[in-house]
């Protein structure tokens, strides 16, 4: 193999028992590799590299990392723990591959929110130098996962089944977030009729489940040999509804969470979204208050953003949030139960529900 991995710098971190340092002592090589990819295959010139390197530092590693961290954590779950350094740095570019896809979608996501501010730092296309050449990088960030995943998986017997789960979720992703961006019509009029909970559903499973749950854990399954069409299934059921909930706290974060520990400040209210509280709240209006929401929802205007926070606390959906959040995590486990452990361990999914339920950022 003509990799050089960062076998010692990962062997140290992991001997402290910091897998996120590990993880990300694979970055810089993936970088290089994707710099040189340009330069060398494709003839782009010193500044077409230095531009995509700049880019990829700015909106790759600033995460949390979860999803990354996740499809090393799977993989080795599912051999027993019984991996190489070399097989951890190669499981890290998988996971990397993720958080390449996750930029991709950031990128272009905050483009399309017309967002400020992404992981503490102004968006990528709010830089100065940037602007709209955002939307190709986006482009360049989705195809980079790819080229990682040929460069370093391209003989293995099961590269196309890694390729295809990657496509269907980017896939499943876009149909997401389609159902999110029109779900109120163009024209600017709010219509708060199309905020349903069927809808709202939909938007999750289908815009964040999929890449951040499912796809972790299918590339853990995959590269660690495990075939049976049933245990994919299962595993996509459970990461449906720990989507869900993760999705639902995000949005209650979004409203009640400290600016300083979400490293965003919340505009759900203002971006006239389809959140979790505005569906909660409408279906516990009356008509005055109904009208509450239909005069002050969506709309950049600090005194009405207040006024709309104002009736979620009326309606006590911090309370609603909480009986959710408890009835939910009761149905997860009961999921989970059902794994059947001479495919999987149930650790694979315990392991990620410790990570989410109950998070404050």
């Amino acid at each position: 193999d003509k990799h050089s991995y960062p076998v010692t710098e990962i062997e140290v971190n992991l001997a402290k028992n910091d897998s996120k340092a590990a993880f990300l002592n694979v970055f810089p090589m993936l970088v290089e590799e994707m710099v040189s990819h340009m330069r060398e295959k494709h003839e782009m010139d010193d500044e077409a590299c230095e531009w995509a390197r700049k880019m990829m530092e700015y909106n790759v590693p600033g995460g949390k990392l979860n999803r990354g961290v996740t499809v090393v954590a799977v993989h080795s779950m599912l051999k027993k723990g019984e991996v190489g350094t070399e097989e951890y740095a190669r499981a890290c570019v998988l996971g990397w591959a993720v958080e390449f896809l996750q930029a991709f979608f950031l990128v272009a996501d905050d483009v399309m929110d017309d967002s400020q501010t992404r992981r503490g730092q102004p968006c990528w296309y709010k830089l100065d130098n940037v602007g709209n050449i955002a939307i190709n990088d986006a482009f360049l960030l989705e195809s980079f996962v790819f080229t990682m995943i040929r460069n370093h998986f391209g003989k293995e017997p099961y590269y196309g089944q890694l390729v295809d789960c990657f496509i269907e979720v980017i896939q499943q992703t876009e149909f997401g977030q389609l159902l999110d961006l029109t779900s109120q019509p163009a024209n600017g009029q709010i219509d708060l009729t199309r905020f349903t909970l069927d809808r709202y559903r939909k938007i999750v499973k289908y815009k964040t489940a999929f890449y951040t749950f499912y796809l972790s854990v299918a590339i853990g399954m995959i590269t660690s040999g495990v075939t049976d069409e049933s245990a994919f299934e299962l595993a996509k059921k459970i990461c449906c509804i720990m989507g869900e909930y993760f999705q639902i706290t995000d949005d209650y974060l979004d409203c009640y969470g400290a600016p300083e520990v979400i490293g965003k400040i919340g505009t759900d209210i203002q971006d006239n979204k389809c959140s979790w509280l505005v569906v909660q709240a409408l279906d516990r209006v009356n008509d005055e208050q109904r009208k509450v929401l239909e005069d002050n929802y969506g709309q950049w205007d600090d005194e009405k953003v207040a006024k709309v926070k104002a009736l979620y606390a009326d309606l006590e959906l911090e309370r609603v949030f909480k009986e959710y959040e408890e009835e939910s995590y009761k149905s997860i486990c009961a999921a989970i139960d059902e794994v059947d452990t001479s495919l999987m361990p149930k650790e694979v999914f315990t392991f990620l529900l410790k990570k989410i339920y109950k998070r404050d950022k």
